[in-house]
């Protein structure tokens, strides 16, 4: 009976193991159908931490740059927005307006008419100006304006102190890849600055074996371009900067041949890939002296340097031989050449130079999920004064023929504008495209990581739907064999 009694035990100790390990596959089976029950509802698998640290990090950092890129989109397109609201104003200031004044001034040139007849011509051509100015003061994109200041500034009128800026250039030999760059920014800087009415350009060689090689101060940015495209080509030579900025200081021996205007505010820019300068006569110290006592505002302009020795660039950044500049410009490459001359010089000149009140502030567009992926877009007063039309008058041959010289001007400057704009445009369609299919594939991305996989967890759910079921019958019977076993002990 003892014996009996011991199978018995041993036999209810099995069951009770038996049962436990049965438990344990139930809870088990049970917490896999709330999981995949969590992930079917939610369709994420990724609902927590716990599921996959290293997934959920990736899973959240993508899903900050696909809203980020969504936002950037909307950027874009508010950017496109603008654009094209800004290239509407500049086409209806080229035609009808600026078509309608050109037909008028050659009617007015011919020797037909009389006098009465030119007054009514001058009578519409003023109100065309008119017009002119109320699309460039009217064209507004949420509430900003887009081709005129938001001040009532009028160049070359408003503007009390003159600028006269002189470019310092060094078209010798070593300048031979960079200075076709050079001359595009200047030029650039040229253009942009002509908004300005009362700033002048002039032009300097330092090249010795080009004495004689300099452009007179004036405001016609046309006139700049053409004398630095057939003046300041690279040629083999020594450059002499100390010395040329001294004589053409405006207490300098040339400095009458520049044509300096009385009170005007001196800025010199100097534009070489050395600081290696040779020199007759002048030293640093007179340099600096000479520009002090003139109260002119320097800046150099380094192409360069060194043939692109990072050590030798080091080198020069901390050497003193330009403690007489008061800010130095290197650009990362070549491509960046003219760039940096316009609109970065241009910018600071117009900042240091306090005009920057009177300038339409650029907008800078945010075109990525990320900071700095920003383009600035220049924005152009386009304002009849602004664009060249100081003097419209038509009671003479002569009147009519300087009128024309201004409108084919205008319309030039107006065309080179709305290419710019045109490059703007496609810059952004450009970035748009690129937006769109990097967040779709970064979506798509995302989505293997955190999205649930519905066919295979629909699976897993009946599979331990089964197991679950099996184990709740399997639990049953072993309690029973149990029950059965203790009706012996009774």
């Amino acid at each position: 009976m003892g014996k009996d009694v011991k199978v018995q035990v041993r036999t209810i100790t099995l069951n009770v193991n038996n049962s436990l390990k049965i438990y344990n596959n139930l809870t088990q089976s049970d917490a896999k159908i709330r999981t995949s029950m969590e992930r079917l509802s939610s369709g994420l698998k990724l609902n927590r931490a716990a599921d996959d640290a290293a997934g959920k990090a990736i899973s959240e950092a993508m899903k900050a740059q696909i809203r980020g890129l969504e936002t950037s989109n909307r950027n874009i397109r508010d950017g496109l927005s603008l654009l094209d609201t800004a290239e509407a104003g500049m086409g209806l200031i080229i035609d009808p307006n600026l078509a309608r004044m050109r037909e008028l001034t050659l009617q007015a040139a011919n020797g037909t008419l009389t006098a009465d007849d030119r007054q009514m011509i001058q009578t519409e051509l003023d109100a065309i100006k008119a017009s002119i100015d109320d699309i460039a003061n009217n064209t507004e994109f949420n509430t900003k304006k887009v081709l005129s200041p938001p001040t009532e500034f009028t160049p070359g009128e408003s503007q009390s102190t003159a600028i006269d800026i002189v470019f310092f250039i060094d078209d010798s030999g070593t300048m031979a890849e960079e200075i076709s760059l050079v001359n595009a920014g200047i030029t650039s800087f040229a253009e942009n600055l002509s908004q300005y009415g009362n700033v002048n350009i002039g032009t300097v060689s330092v090249n010795m074996s080009k004495p004689g090689t300099f452009s007179p101060l004036n405001n016609d940015s046309k006139q700049v371009s053409s004398y630095i495209e057939t003046h300041h080509q690279s040629v083999g030579g020594s450059i002499n900067v100390y010395d040329q900025l001294v004589d053409f200081a405006p207490t300098g021996e040339k400095a009458s041949d520049l044509g300096y205007r009385p009170n005007s505010k001196k800025i010199f820019v100097i534009l070489t890939d050395t600081y290696d300068e040779a020199s007759s006569r002048s030293t640093r110290e007179t340099v600096s002296q000479t520009l002090s006592s003139n109260n002119i505002q320097s800046y150099l302009f380094g192409i360069d340097f060194y043939g692109g020795d990072a050590s030798a660039q080091n080198q020069f950044r901390s050497d003193d031989a330009y403690t007489f500049v008061n800010q130095i410009y290197k650009p990362q490459t070549a491509a960046d050449v003219a760039d940096n001359i316009s609109p970065g010089l241009t910018d600071a000149i117009v900042k240091d130079a306090e005009l920057i009140e009177k300038a339409l502030e650029p907008i800078d567009l945010q075109i990525g999920p990320n900071a700095g992926h920003l383009l600035r877009i220049d924005l152009f007063d386009c304002r009849s004064e602004a664009i060249g039309l100081t003097d419209v008058r038509v009671e003479d041959y002569s009147a009519a023929m300087n009128t024309l010289n201004q409108i084919d001007q205008a319309r030039e400057l107006m065309s080179h504008r709305r290419t710019i704009y045109g490059a703007y445009t496609n810059r952004l369609e450009h970035a748009l495209r690129f937006s769109e299919n990097y967040q779709l594939n970064l979506t798509t991305s995302e989505s293997r990581i955190g999205d649930a996989d519905i066919p295979k967890e629909a699976q897993a759910l009946a599979q331990n739907q089964v197991l679950l079921q099996s184990a709740q019958a399997m639990l049953s019977q072993s309690m029973k064999q149990s029950e059965a076993v203790l009706t012996l002990l009774k």
